[in-house]
């Protein structure tokens, strides 16, 4: 007996990565472990400090007792969250998105840097102390992420036994402080923080401490950097810029060049050249009363001899820039068609080089309405390609009957930052969303937020809004050709996601987050996904490789949770055909297997237990599938997918069919705090197969039964076809069940005879009775 591990290739690009979790290393079989699940679309790696996946014997076809598979994370990361030094909570998404969540009692004012595969999450506030008192891989959250923490610890120097407060909120207040104390006396960023502390870095190994860039040229050539404030002088203080070479960006790529009191230089090859600076103003309190973003293009001539936009000639051999924030004179404004305001402002300043590689890559984010200003293109660029798109989310007047939103991503010409930085928005450029958040817990805290994209951006960043769940409110949703957008909410601890879609302006649609049953499930490829978005397969036959990997958990509009951290406290998978148990084990959540080629019957049973105080509802089910399934040597899968084979590879979908799986949708008749009242009650629910199956047979029967003691005893529901794979059950919950939770039990089956049951305990609750 043979047993391969399944290997896979990291992808990283926006939506790239959808579809079953990634399969953990093993031998024939591979197991996903539940804390390594990630968001559908996302490959596993739970951080060191997460629960491994449990191992598990190993089966080709037959038991195979004694044998040991251990399952280990896919070397790609899924969501996760780490909070800052300053500590700002950041939650980074596997395709390099970021939703950023501000510090108690402050605002989330910060800007974003991306090299290579790295992004850097900077407080406004630590600016003027990057790269001097505070290391820049204190902000790396890529780096922090892959070195498995959830807090950063630091590594202090100071001189005189001066200590610094604690990383996290404290440390943060302490810097605001700071820096509001050091901008009232007109200098930012000078010395020490704390009256004595020289150094703060990770106390954690990370890669995120680069060397500075070496350009492939011979770099001979001096670049001197003026940075000048709003009052015409140098700009007091420590100030980070980017410098970048647009012919080619492997050069010289430099995103976080030192200014000291106004001052950087650098040594560079000859070409042509980016630079882009952001400074914020601040308040006594150390809060951003305003943000300026600069800009300058520029010529590093052969002879030494500078020239260009925003150039001199300093001496023979240098080449003198000057970033002047008096010229950012374009303050960002929008006009919508009902009043509402400014919540955040996200600006992506994305420039190019010639080979369409990236030389500059960041942006700002502020929120509660600070004034921002940027400096307007006297001309497009002519070197390479400059992309400069504004986002805001924006909210309603407090006092507005039913709350609303406006989530609006607008681009400017490419090649420019336009003279006019106001943006009107009319009713016909927006899509309306009516949005319920559902809680089965009173008051739950919740966080949202909504990551936009333009076609030519692989990430996205927001800031995330608090409130208190069950709520309803409408959403507006609008943005320029191309625009799309990723849902993500956080309820209580736990982190849900959507698929991403494609706002429709003019029309209006309706959307349920976290409406019961919450049950484990399979996701799907939004509608319109683009073709060259690579799906993961999540129940597939290639040859005779068979995969089976679930979603832990989907509400009934298909949001599915993110496992950073996982709270499913025990749970049981097992696959059996006939009278032999192909494998079994407790801890995972799915696996690939190697099984006979002759047809034969499959069921997949799985068990699964969640303990979260957040939730009360749909904690503990019960799931069967049955299907037959026998070797695959056609393909049903579109041509974007991928599955895993007998070599235990992802190595396309050649070969590769979908298994006749079936599922269930539910409309649950239940209110946003998850009670039904007594009387009469119904429940619609819809089977269909999972994706992939082509011309799937008919579901033709389904059997609903509702107990309101636990699953002591059941009601046999009256079930009426709707036809199309929808039905509809009807009875009748005892006035005796007031206050109780019910729970639910569903069989669907198809022509073929494949089946799927599914038993949630505590799926709704039944209204108290008022009278």
């Amino acid at each position: 007996m043979r047993y391969r591990p399944i290997r896979q290739t990291t992808v990283r690009r926006r939506a790239g990565i959808r579809g079953a979790r990634a399969l953990a290393t093993g031998c024939a079989l591979a197991v996903i472990g539940l804390a390594a699940g990630p968001a559908p679309g996302a490959l596993a790696a739970p951080a060191p400090m997460e629960r491994p996946a449990t191992s598990a014997a190993a089966v080709h076809g037959t038991t195979a007792p004694g044998t040991t598979v251990h399952g280990t994370a896919a070397p790609d990361a899924t969501a996760h969250t780490v909070t800052l030094v300053t500590g700002e909570r950041v939650t980074l998404h596997a395709d390099g998105s970021v939703v950023v969540a501000p510090r108690p009692g402050a605002e989330a004012d910060y800007v974003t840097r991306r090299l290579d595969n790295d992004v850097f999450v900077i407080p406004m506030t630590a600016l003027p102390y990057l790269g001097r008192t505070l290391d820049p891989a204190l902000f790396n959250v890529s780096a922090l992420a892959e070195a498995g923490v959830t807090t950063t610890p630091v590594r202090i120097e100071a001189t005189g036994g001066v200590t610094a407060p604690p990383s996290g909120p404290a440390f943060g207040a302490a810097l605001a402080k700071q820096v509001g104390a050091e901008a009232a006396e007109g200098s930012v960023g000078g010395g020490p923080l704390f009256g004595g502390v020289t150094s703060v870095t990770p106390a954690v190994a990370t890669s995120g401490e680069r060397a500075a860039p070496r350009p492939a040229a011979r770099a001979d050539r001096t670049v001197k950097v003026t940075v000048l404030g709003t009052d015409g002088k140098p700009l007091p203080g420590t100030t980070s810029l980017a410098l970048a070479n647009v012919d080619d960006a492997a050069r010289y790529q430099e995103p976080s060049l030192q200014a000291v009191d106004g001052e950087a230089r650098a040594e560079v090859p000859a070409g042509h050249y980016t630079a882009m600076v952001s400074a914020g103003t601040f308040d006594s309190a150390g809060e951003p009363t305003g943000v300026r973003m600069a800009t300058a293009e520029f010529t590093v001539p052969v002879g030494g001899t500078g020239g260009g936009t925003d150039s001199g000639t300093d001496a023979a051999t240098a080449t003198d820039v000057v970033l002047d924030l008096r010229k950012a004179t374009e303050r960002i404004t929008f006009s919508t068609p009902r009043p509402a305001e400014e919540h955040q402002l996200i600006l992506h300043y994305l420039r190019q080089d010639t080979r369409g590689a990236v030389a500059v890559n960041g942006g700002v984010g502020v929120s509660g309405g600070a004034p921002v200003y940027v400096q307007p293109s006297g001309r497009p660029v002519t070197t390479g390609d400059l992309r400069f798109n504004v986002y805001t989310h924006r909210k309603a007047p407090a006092d507005a009957a039913t709350p609303y939103s406006y989530d609006l991503k607008l681009a400017n010409p490419a090649g420019t930052i336009a003279k006019n930085q106001h943006y009107t928005v009319t009713g016909r450029q927006l899509a309306t969303v009516r949005t319920d958040y559902h809680s089965d817990t009173p008051g739950r805290a919740q966080e949202v937020a909504r990551l936009m994209y333009l076609p030519y951006e692989s990430s996205g960043e927001a800031l995330s809004e608090p409130f208190k769940a069950p709520a309803r409110r409408i959403e507006y949703v609008g943005g320029s050709a191309g625009a799309s957008y990723q849902d993500w909410l956080k309820a209580g601890e736990r982190r849900f996601v959507s698929q991403e879609q494609t706002p429709r302006p003019g029309r209006t649609t309706s959307a349920d987050w976290l409406r019961g049953p919450l049950v484990p499930g399979f996701t799907e490829p939004a509608g319109g996904a683009a073709a060259d978005e690579t799906w993961y397969c999540a129940a597939c036959r290639k040859g005779d490789a068979l995969t089976f990997s679930l979603t832990t958990v989907l509400d009934s509009a298909g949001h599915h949770v993110l496992a950073l951290p996982s709270d499913i406290t025990s749970s049981h998978f097992a696959v059996v055909s006939g009278d032999t148990t192909l494998y079994e084990g407790d801890g995972v959540s799915g696996g690939a297997l190697t099984v006979p080629p002759d047809k034969a019957p499959y069921t997949v049973v799985y068990d699964q237990t969640r303990t979260n105080d957040d939730f009360r509802q749909s904690l503990t089910t019960h799931t069967e599938w049955t299907f037959a399934s026998g070797h695959s040597g056609g393909r049903t899968v579109p041509d974007n997918w991928t599955c895993v084979s007998e070599a235990g590879e992802y190595d396309g979908p050649a070969q590769c069919s979908a298994l006749p799986v079936v599922v269930p949708r539910y409309q649950l008749d239940t209110a946003p705090d998850g009670t039904s009242p007594d009387g009469d009650a119904h429940l619609v629910v819809g089977f269909g197969h999972v994706p992939g199956v082509v011309a799937p047979p008919a579901v033709t029967e389904a059997a609903v039964e509702v107990s309101f003691d636990g699953g002591e005893r059941w009601t046999e529901a009256s079930v009426t076809a709707l036809g199309e794979g929808r039905f509809r059950a009807d009875w009748t919950t005892p006035d005796a069940a007031a206050g109780r939770d019910a729970s639910l039990r569903v069989t669907g089956t198809d022509a073929d005879g494949n089946v799927v049951t599914q038993t949630v305990k505590a799926a709704f609750t039944v209204a108290a009775d008022r009278g």
